[in-house]
């Protein structure tokens, strides 16, 4: 395969992977690239925020005065 079809089945397993069901091979390799590529940069910022969201609580359940749940 070339370089080019590496990364565009990397980028379709992930988009389906992370769609927990969302979207399905087909859909996704057949779709308009534009549109694929709209998809793929709302999970990109998706997973961004959740980062950050997790590391705000995690930065959050380290401070003195704060009692983490156990």
């Amino acid at each position: 395969p070339t370089n080019y079809s590496v990364y565009l089945h990397k980028k379709i397993f992930s988009l389906i992977y992370a769609s927990n069901g969302g979207f399905n091979w087909h859909d996704v390799y057949y779709m308009p690239t534009k549109l694929r590529e709209f998809y793929w940069n709302e999970l990109i910022q998706a997973k961004d925020e959740e980062r950050k969201a997790y590391e705000d609580v995690k930065k959050s359940a380290g401070k003195p005065g704060r009692s983490a749940r156990k």
